[in-house]
């Protein structure tokens, strides 16, 4: 923890940081609370590297098994839990909070004793920190995959179709639990026939039929709260000349962002390799999200790989390359891997086969 606390103090310009996202007090203090409607606060005092942390009485001895805090500052439902802020950080002091978590009614608190014109955000910091890895989180993160895989490959074994969506899903959800997974990351989403032409699709009653794509998008929650995220899809029985078009170009598309993933280059730069071979083919109409985004302890994390991204990939970033082309009336393919960046080399945590022939399935 002191690394990754003395790392937030040198780059907060700031007396204290105020974090309230339970995943980030999770990332800095090695403690992992749903609080609900109670207040959750990890304070750093940016000079001293002193830290304290508020949190609901409940989960007292939860906190001081996990962490290694200055000060505890536990509080019961009739307290006021803010004074431990107050008592904590004098007034006059400079605060950076985490503007897009921080809501309202707490805002509201901290001017009560502090000023406005004292009260920073730090989300890009703690973004930048959480986006790049060392070998401890890229061998925690290969765990996650492996739990994903195996249960995917699980499922080439049995027969999909006459299934429906939601019995794939929850087929998947039994299989990973049983590698160690404690959930799904999020998901599992399961598209078949048209329903796989909407990126972000609800899995539901629809039966799987031959001839259909079959798309899955899912991840884990490992034992150790890391997370996974990977896309394939399949075609049912047997493809169509279209459909084998689909997938190939989706293929040469995902190779072709691989392959531009490698530390110094423009994030932008991967985007446009990547989505310019859809472009090429015909189908750039039907490709209508970013290529990747960074992950680790949540499913989404920087850095985000877009077009319009000018900042340069660099080593220990964690990233996904996931092109689609989604042709409404048709169906939907998209493949995804995720990638760990070193300083000369790409390293793709996914082993599982995305050539063609290995993705028909009975």
């Amino acid at each position: 923890m002191t690394g990754k606390i003395e790392a937030l103090a040198k780059s907060v310009k700031a007396d204290y940081s105020i974090i309230s996202d339970p995943m980030n007090i999770f990332y800095f203090s090695g403690v992992h609370l749903e609080p609900h409607e109670r207040l959750l606060l990890l304070l750093v005092d940016n000079n001293t590297l002193e830290t304290a942390m508020v949190f609901p009485a409940l989960d007292g001895e939860t906190v001081k098994a996990k962490t290694d805090l200055t000060s505890y500052l536990p509080h019961d439902d009739e307290d006021d839990a803010f004074q431990y802020v107050f008592d904590t950080i004098a007034e006059g002091k400079t605060v950076a909070v985490e503007g897009e978590h921080l809501i309202y009614s707490r805002y509201l608190r901290l001017i009560e004793k502090y000023a406005p014109e004292d009260i920073s955000t730090l989300d890009d910091e703690v973004n930048y920190l959480r986006g790049k890895k060392n070998e401890h989180d890229k061998a925690e993160i290969q765990r996650a995959v492996d739990m994903t895989e195996k249960a995917l490959e699980d499922l080439k074994a049995i027969t999909v179709e006459g299934k429906t969506e939601m019995e794939v899903s929850d087929f998947l959800v039994k299989q990973f639990k049983s590698y160690g997974a404690v959930g799904p990351s999020f998901g599992p989403s399961v598209l078949a026939g048209k329903q796989s032409a909407m990126p972000h699709g609800e899995t539901g009653s629809n039966v799987i039929q031959r001839g259909d794509f079959l798309l899955i998008d899912f991840g884990v929650v490992s034992d150790t709260g890391y997370v996974s995220d990977m896309t394939r899809t399949f075609i049912v029985g047997e493809a169509t000349k279209e459909q084998e078009e689909i997938y190939k170009t989706v293929l040469k598309s995902n190779l072709a962002g691989i392959k531009a993933s490698q530390a110094g280059t423009v994030m932008g730069d991967i985007d446009r390799a990547s989505r310019g071979v859809i472009e090429d083919a015909g189908y750039g109409e039907y490709f209508m999200h970013r290529i990747g985004h960074g992950l680790g302890h949540d499913v989404h994390e920087a850095p985000s790989i877009h077009g319009g991204n000018t900042d340069k990939l660099e080593a220990g970033h964690v990233i996904t390359i996931e092109p689609g082309i989604y042709i409404p009336e048709t169906g939907g393919v998209r493949i995804e891997d995720m990638l760990f960046i070193d300083e000369d080399t790409t390293y793709n945590f996914n082993s599982f086969p995305k050539d063609f022939e290995s993705m028909i399935i009975k």
